[in-house]
């Protein structure tokens, strides 16, 4: 009877062991999941674009994003699907411009500054991070991995994100459809084009 408990806990003792190792395997772009962060990392600059989807709870929108990361520094915009401007965040994350109906905020909080502005909370500090398709390493959090090898869902700053699909973006595997969902606050991520910029 031993025995076969033994056994019976071989099956599961691996599953959980090739889990734990997924992350060294190798992708569709022959990077590990460390190889991939450390290239992308050492990327200075870089842009996407793409599209989202807010839902509040209470309302909703759909829309365009570019984002474009140098030297610490962030630009995002937000557009209508009709192109007009609806969200403009450019600076450190410490220090935030905001630009949205005609008028400019200046943060010095940016994150509960920001949410304050929008009414939901956009998580721009771990955002950069997150849309790469990694944790943000400033804050603890729980990881799964699946296929990729890649991160198959994240949960992270009170956030839940599940990476619906990935692609290859200029020779680096890198999300295509990204979940993101707080409390009753639902983003989601379709990422067009990544690529690095001057």
């Amino acid at each position: 009877m031993m025995c076969g408990t033994r056994l019976a806990l071989v099956p599961a003792l691996l599953s959980t062991w090739l889990g734990g190792c997924a992350h060294l395997q190798v992708g569709e772009d022959g990077l590990s999941y460390p190889e991939r962060q450390a290239r992308l990392e050492a990327i200075d600059a870089w842009e996407m674009n793409g599209r989202i989807a807010i839902n509040t709870g209470e309302s909703a929108f759909q829309g365009r994003f570019q984002w474009h990361q140098s030297a610490g520094s962030i630009e995002l915009s937000i557009r209508s699907p009709l192109g007009a401007g609806i969200l403009q965040v450019a600076g450190p994350p410490e220090r935030l411009t905001v630009r949205a109906r005609g008028r400019t905020w200046e943060l010095s909080d940016p994150e509960p500054e920001l949410s304050a502005l929008l009414g939901w909370w956009l998580p721009v500090r771990s955002l950069n991070a997150w849309l790469l398709g990694f944790s943000d390493p400033m804050y603890s959090s729980d990881e799964e991995f699946g296929p990729g090898p890649a991160l198959q869902t994240l949960e992270q700053r009170l956030w839940q994100l599940t990476y619906e699909s990935y692609q290859l973006s200029e020779g680096l595997l890198l999300p295509r459809h990204i979940d993101l969902t707080h409390a009753s606050l639902e983003l989601r991520v379709t990422i067009d084009r990544w690529r690095p910029s001057s």
